[in-house]
């Protein structure tokens, strides 16, 4: 039989690494995207066009998206993980 207390802390420090993860990543992730947009402003302004920009902006956006969707379904994860590790144990003695 397993100690929920246990499971619960486990869960919660995994919860506490995602968190952090998200915190940490979504700077460099912005920085990148950004660099990104950037570099397509660029050549717009050499080309004479704006057409690249504003295609790729669409694209950034849903990637913003993802980035985020990714750990807030991991947390959602780790609730029916809970829910359903709850109620694994049980069963009908005769």
């Amino acid at each position: 039989m397993r100690s929920w207390a246990k499971v619960s802390v486990g869960l919660g420090i995994f919860a506490f690494i995602n968190l952090v993860m998200f915190i940490s990543l979504s700077g460099p992730f912005e920085t990148v995207l950004n660099y990104l947009e950037d570099e397509a402003d660029i050549y717009d302004a050499n080309d004479g066009s704006s057409t690249v920009a504003q295609d790729m902006s669409g694209h950034y956006d849903m990637l913003r998206t993802i980035f985020g969707l990714t750990f807030v379904l991991s947390m959602v994860g780790l609730g029916v993980w809970f829910v359903l590790g709850a109620h694994q144990d049980e069963y009908q003695q005769y």
